[in-house]
């Protein structure tokens, strides 16, 4: 497995809520003292699909999937190859999105 850095979340100081970072208070509580803090970066598959049709700019065939990080928080992240549902997969962010880091695991 490559290995990757760990994931940067934001956390809610007063109602212990994650999110991802984003500017502004926490959008659970309303409350400015969120901090960063790291995650590991994996999580499991809920949801995957390919799109062939995607929209201008975005590869052909484009593959997305639904992901749980270990500690609850959901995000998209772009995928080489469509992961099987309940995969735990390695994650990165890229810029200003997030990856499924490697390659799909060898049958057998």
């Amino acid at each position: 497995m490559i290995p990757t850095p760990m994931l940067l979340v934001s956390r809610c100081e007063s109602c212990h809520s994650r999110f991802l970072p984003r500017p502004g208070p926490c959008p659970r509580c309303g409350s400015s003292a969120v901090r960063p803090q790291e995650i590991p970066p994996e999580g499991r598959v809920l949801a995957a699909t390919e799109l062939t049709a995607p929209a201008p700019g975005f590869p052909s065939p484009h593959r997305i999937a639904l992901v749980e990080a270990l500690d609850g928080i959901r995000f998209l992240a772009v995928a080489d190859y469509l992961p099987g549902l309940g995969a735990v997969v390695p994650i990165a962010r890229e810029g200003d999105h997030y990856v499924v880091v490697g390659r799909p695991p060898e049958p057998g």
